[in-house]
C-alpha cells in the first residue's frame, strides 16, 4: 500500500504569497479611507447645502415676517388715527349736543314767554324797570334817575286798564315824593369842576416864580452914554439889578421851595384833586372834604395869593368843600313790595284758572 504522507511533499509558505497579502489589504484600507473621505466630502456638501437652503429660507420667512411687521404697524397707525378722527368727532357731537340742549331750553323759554299775556309782559317790563331804579339808587345814589324810573313805570301803568294796578300806583307814588324831597348832589357838575382845576393846576402860578423878567430902568436905558463912565455905570447898575431882587412872599414855606421843585407841588396838587374825584365817586364825604381843603392849602402855601386865576381856584375849591356828597338817598322798597305782591296775585289766578280748565 502505498503512503499517502509519503507521497505528498509538504508546503511552506512563501514570501511572494505575502507580500501579495499586506499589498491587497493596503489597497482595502487606501480603498476603505477613500470611500470615508468621499463619503465625508459628500456628508459635509449635502449639509452645507441643507444650510444654505435653511438659511434662504429663515430669511425668507425673516422678511416676510418683517412686512407682515411693517403692515401691521400701519394699519396700527391708520387705526389710532380713525380712533382719533372720531374722538374728535365724538367731542363735535357732543358739543353740538350741548348747543342743541341750551337752543332747545331758550326755545321752550321763548314759547313760555309768547304763551305770557300782554299784562304779564307788562309786570316783567315794570319790575325790571323798578329794579333798575333800585340799583341806581343803592350803588350810585343816583336820585334822578330814579325818579325818572318810577315815572316811566306810572305812565305806562296809567295806560293799561286790565290790571289792577291802585296798590302799586300809590306805592309808586309814594316813593316819588320820598326821593323828590331828598336832596340831590351834583355828582357830574362837581367831576366837570374838579377835572377844570386839573388841568389849570400846571398854569397856576406860584409864589416863587421859576424865572424873572427882564427889568432895566427907563432912566438909565433912555440916556445917552456920552462918555466911557456912563456906559460903565449902566452895565454896572443892570448886573446889580439882576444880581439882587427883592420880593414880599406871605407864605413862609413858600421860600423854602426852589424853581425846579415847583413841579412836585403841581402834581401834588393835581393828586389831591384826583383823590378828591376818586371819593366823590364813592360817595365818601369825610375823605372829599379833606382832599379839597389839603388842595386849598397847597395853593395858599405854595401859589401866589395875589393872582387872580389862584383866588378864582380857591373860592371854587372852597364852594366845593361846602357840599355834602354823602346823602342817604331813600329806597322805593314800598314799589318792590306792591309789584312783587301783584305779580304773586296774577299768577295764583292763572294757576286757578287752569286748574279750573282742566
Amino acid at each position: 500500500m502505498n503512503n499517502p504522507a509519503a507521497t505528498t511533499p509538504p508546503t511552506t509558505p512563501t514570501t511572494g504569497g505575502a507580500r501579495s497579502t499586506s499589498s491587497s489589504i493596503a489597497l482595502i484600507a487606501l480603498a476603505l479611507a477613500l470611500l470615508a473621505i468621499v463619503a465625508s466630502a459628500i456628508a459635509w456638501w449635502d449639509a452645507s447645502a441643507q444650510k444654505q437652503d435653511m438659511t434662504q429660507l429663515f430669511g425668507g420667512k425673516i422678511a416676510e415676517l418683517d412686512k407682515q411687521t411693517r403692515e401691521i404697524t400701519s394699519r396700527n397707525d391708520a387705526l389710532l388715527r380713525d380712533m382719533r378722527d372720531n374722538q374728535n368727532r365724538l367731542a363735535q357731537l357732543q358739543l353740538t349736543l350741548g348747543e342743541l340742549q341750551n337752543q332747545r331750553v331758550a326755545i321752550e323759554e321763548l314759547t313760555r314767554d309768547l304763551a305770557r299775556a300782554p299784562e304779564d309782559w307788562l309786570l316783567a317790563d315794570i319790575e325790571q324797570t323798578l329794579n333798575i331804579a333800585s340799583r341806581e339808587l343803592s350803588l350810585a345814589g343816583n336820585v334822578r334817575g330814579a325818579i325818572a324810573a318810577l315815572q316811566t313805570a306810572d305812565q305806562r301803568l296809567a295806560r293799561t286798564d286790565k290790571l289792577q294796578t291802585a296798590p302799586l300806583r300809590r306805592a309808586i307814588t309814594q316813593d316819588l315824593e320820598r326821593l323828590k324831597a331828598t336832596p340831590a348832589v351834583d355828582t357830574p357838575g362837581i367831576i366837570v369842576k374838579l377835572d377844570l382845576l386839573m388841568t389849570q393846576s400846571a398854569l397856576l402860578p406860584m409864589a416863587v416864580p421859576s424865572s424873572f423878567k427882564q427889568v432895566t430902568p427907563s432912566v438909565i436905558d433912555n440916556a445917552k452914554a456920552t462918555n466911557w463912565f456912563s456906559q460903565a455905570w449902566r452895565d454896572f447898575y443892570i448886573e446889580m439889578k439882576d444880581l439882587v431882587r427883592i420880593r414880599e412872599i406871605s407864605s413862609e414855606e413858600a421860600t423854602l421851595i426852589t424853581p425846579q421843585q415847583s413841579s412836585f407841588v403841581r402834581d401834588s396838587l393835581k393828586l389831591r384833586l384826583l383823590s378828591a374825584r376818586t371819593s366823590l365817586l364813592a360817595r365818601d364825604d369825610l375823605n372829599f372834604k379833606a382832599d379839597i381843603k389839603a388842595a386849598r392849602d397847597l395853593i395858599t402855601k405854595y401859589f401866589d395869593p395875589k393872582a387872580a386865576s389862584n383866588q378864582n381856584v380857591i373860592a371854587v375849591l372852597k364852594q366845593l368843600g361846602d357840599n355834602t356828597v354823602m346823602i342817604a338817598a331813600p329806597d322805593i322798597s314800598l314799589s318792590m313790595s306792591a309789584i312783587r305782591d301783584l305779580r304773586t296775585l296774577r299768577e295764583s289766578r292763572e294757576a286757578r284758572t287752569n286748574r279750573a280748565s282742566r
